[in-house]
């Protein structure tokens, strides 16, 4: 239509669509700013919203939990106080915008001093009806004098009303649907949070093997404690036997040798009277105990150990709580 392309065309038509209402698709009235994302809605707007999916949460996810309302253009939550939608600021800057637009639009576009366009055929006949067969508005001489005459027609404000319901029950769905979105993403990412700090379980794991291998080493220092001294012990006792019998052997063969010097001495007087010497030495060397040994002395086969048991467990061990279903 001439009209829509007049609209467009203009230069302040995108101030315009700066200054549309989200929800209800009007210029604002007494807008407010919903705090931190900066978008704005009609105060009214958003208090119906507010009270409808309070008194309704089935219908979308516009209301977050109580207090919360979530803003439709970014969906930032914002908690609200008990005052509710009309504890948020006013936005005086958009208000003044607003009254400084509609006064230039008073003065530069007579067309927009009225909410409804004329028809372009009648000229002084607003648009109030919408022609279902062609698809376009139009006014109520076109249906009866016009070209319009043989279409099917419906009052404009029901289509209004029945688009612009259709277009929030749409804004609601699609908002709907980001939440479950949302809520699918949070759960994934926290999932993978729960992965991630996985480590803690990788660092106990690394510990309790630590502590394992801590006490077989413990074990292995004890048992070797053991064995060393068994040995030395052992070891001790049996060279000091050999001193002891060394020394008595090596007595032994002085006596041999000083017999056997005396028994080639040719005077009898000299050999009576160093024979009665000799009767007089100690006879312990000849009369010596010879401590017999226990039979196995050397054997420490008793610390030997077999391990075959033990690691077929630690092999079948997983560690793991529980049985995997």
């Amino acid at each position: 239509m001439e009209y829509n392309s007049y609209r467009r065309d203009h230069p302040i038509d995108s101030l315009e669509r700066q200054l549309i209402c989200p929800i209800c698709l009007e210029m604002f009235t007494k807008p407010v700013v919903i705090l931190p994302c900066q978008h704005n809605l009609c105060r009214k707007c958003a208090n119906d919203i507010f009270q409808v999916n309070a008194l309704n949460p089935s219908r979308g996810t516009t209301l977050g939990s109580a207090g919360r309302f979530r803003c439709p253009s970014c969906r930032h939550e914002v908690v609200l106080d008990r005052h509710g939608v009309y504890g948020l600021q006013r936005n005086l800057l958009v208000e003044n915008i607003i009254d400084i637009y509609k006064q230039e639009s008073a003065s530069s576009r007579p067309l927009l001093k009225t909410e409804h366009p004329s028809c372009e055929e009648h000229e002084e006949e607003k648009i109030n009806i919408y022609c279902m067969t062609c698809g376009v508005p139009t006014c109520s001489l076109c249906k009866v004098f016009g070209e319009h005459k043989e279409c099917e027609v419906a009052p404009l404000s029901d289509i209004y009303m029945k688009q612009k319901s259709a277009l929030t029950d749409g804004i609601g769905a699609l908002v709907a649907t980001n939440d479950r979105i949302q809520a699918f993403i949070d759960n994934l990412q926290g999932t993978c949070r729960n992965i991630e700090v996985l480590h803690a379980q990788k660092q106990a794991l690394c510990e309790k093997f630590d502590r394992m291998n801590a006490i077989l080493e413990e074990r292995r220092k004890i048992m070797l404690q053991r064995i060393t001294y068994e040995q030395e012990e052992k070891t001790q006792h049996l060279k000091s036997l050999t001193r002891s019998y060394s020394e008595h052997t090596e007595s032994s063969s002085k006596l041999v040798d000083a017999a056997l010097q005396s028994m080639e001495e040719l005077q009898m007087a000299v050999f009576v009277q160093v024979t009665y010497e000799e009767a007089e030495w100690p006879s312990s060397p000849c009369s010596i105990l010879v401590e017999a040994l226990e039979s196995g002395y050397d054997n420490m086969e008793h610390y030997a150990v077999d391990f075959n048991a033990e690691e077929r467990v630690l092999y079948q061990l997983d560690f793991i709580k529980g049985e995997r279903k």
